[in-house]
């Protein structure tokens, strides 16, 4: 019977010496990956900054593609909202972080529902963009050019309508 007052003993006095341990580690520690706002900006995932972004507002990276134009490689990241509307960043050549891509308004912000490179021409991608609930059309298909990455290109391709 005194041995299982020792166990017991034992199990109580290491159980509270790692309640200590954990009661010392940072409160602004928070696992994960970085939280991405809407202007592909990364933010440490601390408590303050969860705050600071609600859930809502906060991307998950759904895909990375790459492409190389005058001998300088790029890539092109697609993230994803809550609401499902979709942002793009470009990573130029040598830059630390990614830019939200400018002048395509037509195709940011919107739920992407595909986003592929078009194989026929470099540089080149097809998104497809679900239509809105108060629009008569169902989605549209566009190519993105980013043969000069500065000053992408939208082109609509296909309009499908609803009835």
């Amino acid at each position: 019977m005194l041995d299982s007052f020792k166990v017991v003993a034992l199990a109580l006095t290491s159980l509270s010496f790692s309640g200590i341990g954990v009661s010392t580690l940072p409160k602004s520690a928070l696992a994960g990956e970085p939280i991405i706002d809407r202007n592909c900006r990364r933010y440490e995932r601390t408590r303050e900054v969860f705050q600071q972004i609600p859930p809502q507002n906060q991307a998950r990276i759904l895909t990375t593609s790459f492409f190389q134009v005058n001998n300088q490689k790029y890539s092109l990241q697609l993230l994803k909202f809550p609401n499902s509307t979709g942002v793009l960043c470009l990573w130029k050549p040598n830059a630390r972080l990614p830019q939200r891509l400018k002048d395509v308004s037509i195709i940011q912000d919107k739920v992407i529902e595909k986003f592929e490179k078009d194989p026929s021409r470099p540089a080149n991608y097809i998104i497809i963009v679900k239509g809105e609930k108060m629009e008569d059309i169902l989605k549209t298909s566009y190519r993105l050019n980013l043969t000069n990455p500065n000053q992408p290109k939208v082109t609509p391709l296909i309009r499908v309508y609803k009835n």
